[in-house]
């Protein structure tokens, strides 16, 4: 129930970013509605209005469906049923409501050539280049600066100050493995904002005044986003060393799902902030930019002849790939590819982890084993005690696997602080290994085999 609780935490608040996204796109912005440039007069026409009114409608139908799909993938019983269920409905609720926009997307192009609104001979990319002249360069928004970076890096780092209060040698490992991961997508962030502000000004109107302006909005929305998600990140990963060293169970799920409504929360401002500013500063305004035949359906860019491999989308901060180009195509599958696989996380799981736990002894060690793969080796003359107890004690996961039916890896556990377990917490008894360099939680697949090797390893070490 726990791991539904939390998909339904992680993953509904998608559905409800989509439809506001996609709802968004009904309205005008750089002169289109849904991917779709339209001149003024045509926007307000009724068969218009009818396209948008339709696919507001259906919009709204598929996201209910899909909501409504959600309760019973809740109630699936079986983590890693459920966990496939759940992946199923993230794949399906990402792909459903894209169809309510290709039909309207398909109805208003099919509209446009109708009324001969439709553009002569071949449109490409406009560049305006006077609204990025170097005079003007110091009124427009900065990258991330290498100060800023610097800053953020001594904040995202100071937990490594912790390694030397801890004495566990995995939780040392997870802290610094976690260090490291963090600030390289520190390092991300900072190149990604450099290399958005690199772009030019898009000729949308023939005034340069107006094209610069949508530029700086533009920029000014990025800096913003990258700015916070820099030092999110910096300050998620104190948080998170800090509940390292004290661990309280209850606070590390409230960061993470804090953190993720956190990032929602600010992709959606910066988006619809950005999109707002486009909407007030071309309404009514002559569009002379008009790329719809390279936008298939409004949503993917396809254009041979541009040499770019990332391009930006006509509305918003977005980004995307030019799948006209062959890397461009190729990310394009891949990244289908990827959504498509999350299906098969579930059964992948299961493979690695539904396998049968053993407890042997191996001269000169005692082993705990998950399948044929051994989990620890323990040496038999540093073993100290061992204990077989009928309920397991309270325990945290700091580091490793913590599923419903097996637990492997470091965790504080009441009573005896930070300890290894293999073991499956629905198969009592357990065994209780303490060894000169820390305490072990161990099962085997059957009581009876826990029972056994609990008999054996006692009658070993003459305890």
């Amino acid at each position: 129930m726990m791991m539904s609780i939390i998909m339904a935490i992680c993953l509904l608040p998608i559905l409800i970013m989509i439809y506001v996204m996609e709802r968004n796109e009904a309205k005008p912005k750089k002169g289109m509605i849904l991917g779709v440039t339209l001149p003024p007069e045509g926007q307000t026409l009724p068969e218009v209005e009818g396209i948008v009114a339709r696919f507001k409608r259906q919009l709204a139908l598929f996201c209910l469906v899909c909501a409504a799909a959600a309760v019973p993938v809740f109630f699936i019983d079986g983590e890693i049923a459920g966990l496939t269920g759940w992946m199923v409905w993230m794949v399906a609720a990402i792909c459903l409501p894209m169809l309510p926009h290709i039909l309207a997307n398909r109805a208003l192009k099919a509209l446009k050539k109708q009324r001969g609104w439709q553009a002569a001979g071949t449109v490409r990319r406009i560049v305006d280049t006077k609204a990025d002249t170097k005079a003007d360069a110091a009124s427009l928004p900065r990258p991330i600066d290498n100060r800023m970076l610097a800053a953020a890096l001594v904040v995202c780092l100071l937990p490594l100050l912790l390694l030397f209060f801890f004495e566990d040698a995995g939780l040392r490992w997870s802290l610094f493995f976690l260090c490291l991961c963090d600030t390289a997508c520190l390092l991300i962030i900072w190149a990604c904002g450099r290399w958005m502000f690199r772009r030019r000004a898009d000729m949308v109107s023939g005034d340069t005044a107006l094209n610069q302006t949508l530029l700086r909005v533009r920029r000014l929305y990025w800096d913003r986003c990258w700015i916070v998600n820099l030092w999110a990140i910096a300050a998620l990963n104190c948080l998170i060393g800090i509940n390292m060293l004290w661990p309280v169970e209850w606070l590390m799920f409230l960061m993470i799902v804090g953190f993720n409504f956190f990032l929602i929360g600010v992709c959606l401002w910066t988006e619809l902030g950005t999109r707002r500013a486009q909407e007030r500063l071309t309404s009514g305004v002559e569009i002379i930019a008009d790329e719809d035949d390279r936008w298939i359906w409004g949503i993917f860019y396809y254009d041979p002849s541009d040499r770019r491999l990332m391009v930006a989308k006509r509305v918003g901060i977005g980004t995307t790939m030019n799948l006209g180009r062959p890397v461009g195509m190729i990310l394009g599958v891949l990244s289908a590819l990827v959504l498509v696989g999350c299906v098969f996380i579930g059964p992948i799981l299961g493979g690695m982890y539904n396998k049968p736990l053993g407890l042997t002894i191996s001269d000169p060690y005692f082993v705990a084993s998950l399948g044929e793969k051994s989990k620890y080796a323990l040496p038999l003359n540093e073993i100290t005690s061992v204990e077989l107890r009928d309920t397991l004690p309270s325990a945290y996961r700091t580091f490793g696997v913590g599923m419903e039916t097996y637990l492997q890896g470091t965790f504080s556990v009441e009573g005896d602080g930070s300890c290894q377990l293999n073991l499956d917490p629905t198969q009592p008894p357990f065994l209780r290994v303490e060894t000169e360099t820390g305490t072990y939680w161990f099962n085997a697949e059957t009581p009876d085999e826990t029972r056994a090797a609990a008999q054996e390893l006692e009658t070993r070490l003459g305890l």
